[in-house]
């Protein structure tokens, strides 16, 4: 009778762990930055499947320049290293996620080649404009106002996505709010 409880209980167990370890994604994900205990000036790294936002994020705290990332997309990003100097892990892991590091005046910018947007149409319709703009740049989320409406004429050859949604809301009278994880909202500019 005892073998039989065990067992019932164990085997719902052993099947849901199963199912969240099939899942992957955040069960493996992790990011850990810390001070490495045999050189001082430098640090251990560990990051792994995280978006590159929150890399960052987790590295600034080291860095003597606040960093901008300007991308239209956050790629997911694996690195590790132990001993290294912060602005060296800040650069391999834009590199890591198919970006460029450049410094400016009093920051460093993140930014990311990414997708590029080519968009032909004549008084087209805005909620294909944007439908075409969210598959190319593969944007996950797209949330669009109900009080959006408006045709469209454009012409864009391999333009970077943060630039095309910036011509198209420009001319639309439209704005967009970036969240992360790939959320894009739209609304009429007020």
């Amino acid at each position: 009778m005892a073998r039989s409880t065990v067992a019932m209980i164990v085997r719902p167990l052993v099947f849901a762990l199963l199912v969240l370890f099939a899942a992957g994604g955040p069960l493996l994900a992790h990011i850990s930055v810390a001070r490495s205990q045999t050189r001082p000036a430098t640090l251990d790294v560990a990051i792994v499947r995280e978006p590159l936002s929150f890399a960052v994020h987790a590295l600034e705290f080291y860095l003597r320049k606040p960093v901008e990332l300007a991308s239209s997309f956050d790629p997911l990003v694996s690195f590790s290293a132990h001993g290294v100097r912060p602005e060296a892990a800040l650069s391999a892991l834009a590199l890591s996620g198919g970006a460029r590091l450049s410094e400016r005046r009093h920051k460093l910018v993140i930014e990311t080649a990414g997708p590029v947007v080519t968009l032909d149409v004549k008084d087209e319709e805005v909620h294909v404009i944007l439908r075409s703009l969210k598959q190319q740049c593969g944007i996950r989320n797209l949330i669009v106002d109900p009080g959006v409406s408006g045709n469209g004429t454009f012409l864009l050859r391999d333009v970077p996505c943060r630039t095309a949604f910036n011509v198209v809301f420009g001319m639309m009278g439209l704005r967009a709010t970036y969240e992360p994880n790939s959320v894009v909202t739209v609304s009429i500019r007020r």
